[in-house]
């Protein structure tokens, strides 16, 4: 929507860029690795090496996304192909997955982040500040900020990535960096991922189970908590997750169900996130 962007530009909140993934490969051998050398998967998503690197018998480079995206984030032992061959070098893999790759931020978390600015505008280092900046960085998706959390003068920003789950400690770097180039008050700033609380779901269901379009919706769910709860005190209505067993077609009736082994409300803190567990259907 270049409405939306044009808008929100002129207020100064800008849609975020895509990022490109970016990670560890160890290669085998020994050989010369020149920055930009290719790397790939068998499928043929393309990474390229950051920097030179003498290689002797076996050695890790740095390498980022050719394209930026979630594309970029393949799972471990996936990138094993070297497109062109180079001098001594007989072998690649990623021992960990590949990470931070996020794609353009959409339309209506840019309109949140927006509608958020015009009505709560961040002044003078107050915690709409910390939150607008933290929330500036690409692949940040949600931000909270607890003022005087360590003493007098200290601030304490909890961040989760666009997808609303942990962040890496690269991307907490990157936000630390942000607020330090903004910082008004001179604030001893603590930049933390939030945590994860896995809610597992069990019931005893009617009808035909259909588990993968419950999960979806659950999912969804979740995010929505994520996106509005974030700093505040939350939590997984019982309820809700009744509602959905019966919307999202996965049961005709159900009954005894459960959340983490209790018929409860899931209380999240203010740095917890909710992220989908077990899904158990008894039918």
């Amino acid at each position: 929507d270049e409405y939306l962007t044009m808008k929100a530009a002129e207020s100064g909140v800008f849609r975020k860029k895509a990022v490109k993934a970016h990670g560890i490969l160890t290669v085998t051998g020994s050989g010369l690795i020149r920055k930009g050398s290719l790397f790939a998967t068998e499928g043929g998503i393309r990474f390229v090496s950051v920097a030179d690197a003498a290689i002797v018998s076996a050695g890790n480079i740095e390498v980022k996304a050719v394209d930026a995206g979630t594309l970029g984030n393949v799972p471990a032992r996936t990138i094993t192909k070297i497109p062109f061959s180079i001098p001594g070098i007989s072998g690649v893999t990623n021992e960990a997955a590949m990470q931070d790759g996020y794609d353009e931020e959409e339309d209506e978390a840019l309109r949140d982040r927006h509608l958020e600015h015009v009505r709560y505008p961040g002044a003078s280092g107050n915690k709409r500040h910390y939150i607008e900046w933290a929330t500036s960085v690409p692949g940040i998706g949600a931000a909270s900020c607890i003022r005087a959390w360590n003493g007098a003068n200290t601030v304490k920003v909890i961040v989760s990535d666009a997808n609303y789950t942990t962040v890496s400690e690269s991307l907490i770097k990157k936000v630390y960096e942000r607020i330090a180039e903004q910082n008004p008050i001179n604030a001893i700033v603590t930049v933390v991922s939030a945590t994860i609380k896995t809610i597992n779901i069990e019931a005893r269901v009617r009808g035909q189970p259909n588990a993968d379009d419950f999960k979806q919706a659950v999912q969804k769910y979740f995010r929505e908590i994520a996106r509005a709860g974030l700093g505040k005190d939350s939590y997984v209505s019982i309820a809700k997750i009744g509602a959905l067993l019966l919307q999202s077609g996965a049961a005709q009736d159900y009954d005894s169900l459960t959340l983490n082994g209790a018929a409860v409300n899931i209380s999240l803190t203010t740095e917890e996130l909710p992220a989908l567990g077990r899904v158990v259907l008894h039918g």
